[in-house]
């Protein structure tokens, strides 16, 4: 369950994305944090922005906001991934 949230970041990079969260308290980690971070390489960036664009106007971040969320919905975001044939990588850490 995710308690309190930072919001999402995102990171433009060579071409390539990285977007990421960092929740606080989290139950299942003892009241810990947690932080997720996905990266996009270049090839399945510029899909991931010609999808979002089908739907969605303006910054890139704007967009992933009204995609999935102020504080970022995963399952949303792998769905969209999936249906878009968009693959990236994840890490997570949690303390």
């Amino acid at each position: 369950m995710r308690e309190g949230t930072s919001g999402f970041w995102v990171t433009k990079k060579r071409g390539a994305i990285s977007i990421g969260y960092e929740d606080y308290g989290v139950s299942e980690f003892g009241g810990g944090d947690f932080e997720k971070t996905y990266y996009l390489d270049k090839e399945n960036a510029k899909k991931f922005v010609r999808a979002l664009k089908k739907e969605y106007h303006g910054s890139l971040k704007k967009m992933i906001r009204e995609a999935f969320g102020e504080n970022f919905s995963d399952p949303d975001f792998w769905n969209f991934c999936k249906e878009n044939g968009i693959t990236y990588t994840d890490s997570t850490w949690s303390g």
